[in-house]
């Protein structure tokens, strides 16, 4: 079971290296994570892009792109396209989207033809660890989802579980979140957390340990969860936080990287292969976590 970033990284070099396509690949923190991913054994990146635009990028960031496969294609449409192609067909792994809009980046990945669709929704998933807990934890979703429903839920838990899985957490426990842990119609979230409980409870959702509605204080601290005299087996040992649309959990996220100094991985779940997609904010050290949560996720 991986419990934390140093444990993620250790088998990302047991499983590694992996081929990771990077679409429209002319960014620097990019490739700077590229280039610590690729001389520590865990990834191979094949470059799609402006060649021209990519070996400026990678001067300025002093990576050395010696041997590294460069497909020049100067639209980023195409490039996107290529990257996504190149992972559906094999020849590579995973996919990492680079300096290109999130939605021309998607459109390649959902493409009919060379796409990496397998009907599920997409969903954002992040791994996070902090001081404050004593594992590391996955979040979703912060990224993709604006207001999901109760069926999208159903999807956006499934895609987390089966990325737990991957990590060694064999019967990941879930906390679906909300303000209280008590069904108030006034919340919407807590009857699709009460419901979502009951999938889980016959067996629609599965491979995991499910309860809802819980706040956060009972998701990870037992002593509040006794405290407050709520019985839950998932109440102090969440693996998976269910946040309960984008707002919510894109605040959660952010809140413990800038404030907290939480260290933090992510990547879209629910594709065929794992898709790097990351912030043009995110840290070369987040990169290379995601690089390497793509290699552990293959």
């Amino acid at each position: 079971m991986i419990k934390s970033f140093s444990d993620l990284m250790k088998e990302a070099k047991a499983k590694g290296p992996k081929k990771v396509a990077v679409a429209v690949a002319q960014d620097e923190v990019v490739l700077e994570a590229l280039a610590i991913a690729h001389k520590e054994g865990i990834a191979t990146p094949v470059l799609y892009g402006d060649r021209k635009a990519i070996e400026e990028a990678a001067k300025k960031a002093k990576v050395d792109l010696k041997g590294w496969e460069i497909t020049d294609i100067a639209d980023m449409a195409g490039a996107s396209r290529a990257a996504v192609a190149a992972v559906s067909s094999g020849q590579a792994d995973f996919l990492m989207k680079g300096l290109v809009a999130t939605s021309t980046f998607l459109k390649a990945v959902l493409d009919k033809e060379v796409g990496l669709r397998t009907g599920r929704l997409l969903s954002h998933v992040a791994v996070m660890e902090v001081s404050g807990y004593h594992k590391i934890f996955l979040a979703t979703d912060g990224g993709m989802c604006v207001k999901p429903d109760l069926a999208a839920k159903a999807d956006i838990i499934n895609n987390a579980v089966g990325l737990a899985h991957k990590l060694g957490i064999e019967k990941p426990k879930v906390a679906v979140l909300a303000a209280v842990e008590v069904v108030n119609p006034e919340m919407p979230e807590t009857v699709d957390a009460a419901e979502l409980w009951k999938m889980a409870e016959r067996g629609q959702i599965k491979g995991c340990i499910l309860d809802g509605p819980l706040a956060l204080d009972l998701a990870v601290s037992r002593e509040a969860a006794e405290h407050k005299k709520v019985k839950s087996p998932v109440a102090g040992e969440a693996d998976v936080l269910v946040l309960p649309e984008i707002a919510a959990g894109n605040i959660f996220a952010k809140a413990l990287i800038y404030m907290s100094g939480a260290r933090a991985a992510g990547l879209i779940a629910g594709a065929s292969k794992p898709v790097v997609m990351l912030s043009r904010s995110d840290t070369r050290e987040q990169k290379l976590n995601s690089i390497a949560l793509g290699v552990v996720g293959c």
